[in-house]
């Protein structure tokens, strides 16, 4: 029995290595969250530059990765020093306008600018990335084998459940798509794992543990606190396990001999990291450091913020690839939460019809232990998200102990000359997914290079010749007439007569008679994924760009759509023969009879919505005034009398004027709305006559007469921008 089990083990370490490196190989460098920061604290410590220093904040290369405790950055940095980094410029190109954490983005979901460096046979920074990588597939394979044992020791009468739950692990898209990326979270979840396992040992045995029981543990805990600062939090499962030794031993002397043990070894250990932080910064968790790359919420998130992120936290969990920004199909995120629901289900059951079966086949001593363990990183990750932003994979370092809890949940659903079996089906079929995702949402986001074999397939048009050496060939327009809401593709055709030696970018305007864009698209070409720098002499690239007619565009009226290139180092565009900014045609832009001025809907607070609003003029004078009207419909009954705000606000911030009043001027007070009623509210606002030339914005919100709070939409009291209007 038990080498019948050692083989199931090796089984999943081994199928779980060989889908970690599969993920690792397909996953583009540096296209998983922050990896190219963790990336760049190693390259920082391999060419000997030394821990994070205070005058390296804000300046090195490794954005706020070198707040991290070290012991992953100094282990990627023994095994790659040999490797130079000599193409590390051709290599370490950011994508200006990626789409972090946006999924409905058109393209840009690439947050680095890839070519031939890239390509096999790697060297340079791209070998010395690919050899982190391996060392994250590993200690994923450590976490995986460790679940296998920790699920043995928590579910001893079930043997099936030790493979589910290892394939809970193993096979979960987004475990692999972490463990195949250049990140500490692997270090720290293997670390985390291990103490899981060896407290779970402990607690198994009735037999008073040796002195040197205490001391490993309390190196593997040192250990994690050099891993991540979650690595900390271990001390909850550690206490828990102290104490249950000690009440069986009838003696809490053990507890302290025991606890001063563990916790000296883990000073000799670690405290040197967190005594040098606390002499050079003044903080000895750097989280000052760590802020100051990645900026704090001004306030601590709500409750009903919490719950609104709790959907994207539990998906992040399972499968969200990329910069968060590309998401598995719905059934995925469905598969899973079903599974959830079901195990629970299944320990109640358990708990109503086998309590007997409970008795003899579980540890409660390490359930208790796995469940004490996930409720403190499931606290630590709602405290995060009130202070920064959250994700499912740090609640990874917990990712063993939640597995072995599903697995005996479902398990517990099945009849007991079923489980293995239940248990087998349930591991393929996880397996199977972990297989295909890579390409079925993976590749997909960052497409090969756009080209046209064919050129007498292109559109009859005239070229533009840039100076700087491409050539635009002609371009296609997906509609000649559209509505507010409607996207308008656009198909750009290019080809370069030299080598290009820089990346430019493309703009894409659609611009009103008044010469206020309404909608633009700027990206670097083929959707971000072929920058110009790689593009060959003569070939041709097809090009597109989406363009979303927004509400407050006027209608009906004609936007002409233009386009060009620049170096958005320097904003500057590149000239050509016909200009900076070459027109391609227009779509005349429709009004819809039946429906509201400037349709739309902005739901402040689940209180009023704004549902329509009209400008008398597109452009003015300073000396001015400009009519806004608003429609309003009331959501739910109020009590209180809101005040609506309107200001004309020349970017970023400068509010040149405004109105500040009760709809219709207090004649309908928001106390006095029928819910489904709709209200028409009209504004006015005179601008100086020292107002400046430029493009200005609409901007609209709602507040509280007597506290001054505004309503929120969607969790933001920021005002909404309508519109803009041009002063000449």
């Amino acid at each position: 029995m038990i080498a019948n089990e050692r083989r199931q083990q090796i089984l999943l370490v081994a199928v779980y290595l060989m889908l970690a490196v599969m993920y690792s190989a397909v996953t583009p460098l540096f296209e998983s969250p922050d990896e190219v920061w963790h990336y760049e604290y190693i390259r920082w410590l391999a060419a000997g530059k030394g821990l994070a220093a205070p005058e390296d904040v804000g300046v090195a290369p490794w954005a706020q990765e070198g707040s991290q405790p070290p012991l992953y950055y100094l282990l990627g940095a023994a095994i790659t020093a040999f490797i130079p980094a000599e193409n590390a410029d051709a290599v370490l190109r950011y994508n200006v306008h990626t789409a972090v954490g946006n999924a409905d983005a058109f393209g840009n979901k690439n947050f680095m600018l890839h070519g031939e460096a890239d390509a096999w046979p790697w060297r340079g920074v791209v070998l010395a990335a690919h050899i982190t990588r391996l060392l994250s597939v590993t200690l994923g394979g450590v976490t995986v084998a460790l679940t296998f044992l920790l699920a043995q020791l928590a579910l001893p009468g079930w043997p099936a459940m030790a493979v589910l739950a290892t394939a809970l692990v193993a096979f979960s898209p987004q475990f692999l798509f972490i463990s195949a990326s250049t990140n500490n979270d692997n270090l720290v979840t293997a670390l985390a794992t291990v103490t899981l396992y060896l407290c779970a040992r402990l607690l198994s045995v009735s037999t008073r543990p040796v002195w040197w029981a205490w001391v490993v543990l309390g190196v593997v805990m040192g250990l994690a606190a050099l891993a991540k600062l979650s690595g900390l939090l271990l001390v909850a499962p550690v206490a828990f396990t102290l104490a249950v030794a000690a009440w069986r031993a009838r003696s809490w002397r053990n507890f302290w001999q025991a606890a001063w043990l563990i916790g000296g070894v883990v000073l000799l250990v670690a405290g040197w990291w967190y005594l040098r932080n606390w002499l050079l910064f003044g903080d000895a968790l750097l989280l000052n450091v760590m802020f100051a790359g990645v900026p704090p919420q001004a306030t601590p998130a709500t409750l009903a913020e919490l719950l609104a992120l709790a959907p994207g936290v539990w998906r992040s969990m399972w499968a969200v690839f990329g910069w968060f920004n590309v998401l598995a199909s719905p059934w995925l995120y469905h598969f899973y939460t079903a599974l959830s629901v079901l195990a629970v289900v299944g320990w109640g059951v358990g708990w109503m019809g086998r309590r007997r079966a409970l008795r003899t086949g579980v540890r409660p001593a390490v359930l208790t232990l796995l469940i004490l363990w996930l409720g403190v990183m499931t606290a630590a990750v709602v405290r995060w998200a009130q202070i920064s932003y959250a994700q499912g994979r740090l609640l990874f370092p917990a990712l063993a102990a939640l597995a072995t809890l599903l697995a005996g949940g479902l398990m517990l659903l099945a009849p007991l000359r079923w489980q293995r079996v239940s248990a087998w089906a349930l591991t393929v079929a996880l397996a199977g997914i972990a297989a295909v995702a890579p390409f079925l949402w993976i590749l997909p986001a960052y497409p090969p290079p756009p080209l046209v074999a064919d050129a007498s397939a292109l559109p009859a048009a005239p070229t533009a010749h840039f100076d700087a050496g491409p050539v635009l060939l002609g371009a296609t327009l997906s509609r000649r007439e559209a509505r507010a809401g409607d996207a308008i593709d656009v198909t750009l055709y290019w080809r370069t007569e030299r080598m290009l030696s820089a990346d430019y970018s493309v703009f894409v305007h659609a611009v009103d008679r008044d010469g206020i864009v309404q909608a633009q698209h700027d990206s670097h070409p083929g959707l971000g994924a072929y920058p110009t720098r790689v593009w060959r002499v003569d070939e041709i690239i097809a090009d597109t760009h989406r363009l979303t007619v927004p509400a407050g565009a006027p209608a009906p009226s004609a936007l002409r759509i233009v386009a060009g290139l620049y170096d958005a180092a320097t904003g500057q565009r590149l000239a050509s023969d016909r200009g900076d900014a070459v027109t391609l045609g227009e779509v005349l832009v429709l009004a819809d009879a039946d429906a509201l001025p400037g349709a739309t809907y902005i739901n402040f607070d689940n209180q009023m919505a704004l549902v329509g609003f009209k400008l008398d003029r597109r452009t003015l004078q300073p000396g001015e005034t400009l009519h806004v009207t608003l429609w309003w419909e009331g959501l739910a009954p109020m009590v209180q009398d809101y005040v609506v705000f309107v200001h004309l606000l020349l970017p970023p911030d400068a509010v040149w004027a405004q109105q500040d009043q009760m709809p219709q001027a207090g004649a309908a007070p928001t106390s006095t709305w029928q819910v489904g009623e709709r209200i028409e509210d009209t504004h006015q606002l005179t601008l100086p006559p020292e107002a400046p030339a430029g493009v200005y914005r609409i901007e609209v919100g709602v507040y509280d007469k007597d506290t001054l709070a505004r309503l929120p939409v969607d969790f933001s009291d920021q005002g909404v921008v309508l519109a803009q209007v041009k002063v000449e």
